[in-house]
């Protein structure tokens, strides 16, 4: 191997330092990348979609025309549809409604 004179090696030494540098910044962005929230989650500071209107009625009205009509059953059905809620929280939400 020739020897190398002092402007090779700081050429060398500076491409060693580009490589690496390069290397380096890469994994930095790709942890911050990583660590980031997921941007499809809605903002926690935003509030929920409102609840659709059927008819033009809110859901506890719609509630109190089932309880009223006499179907609990399907008012728990609903209210369990449209929000989500457990079976108890449901069953909960219709009584509440008066």
């Amino acid at each position: 191997m020739p020897n190398l004179g002092p402007t090779e090696l700081l050429i060398l030494g500076l491409l060693l330092i580009l490589f690496f540098g390069a290397i380096t910044a890469g994994l930095v962005l790709l942890v911050r990348r990583a660590t980031r929230p997921a941007t499809f989650l809605p903002h926690p500071a935003e509030p929920p979609n409102p609840p659709s209107l059927r008819g033009g009625a809110d859901l506890a009205s719609r509630v109190h025309d089932l309880k009223v009509s006499g179907r609990a059953e399907q008012a728990v059905l609903l209210v369990r549809g449209e929000t989500g809620m457990t079976e108890p929280d449901a069953r909960r939400f219709v009584d509440a409604v008066g």
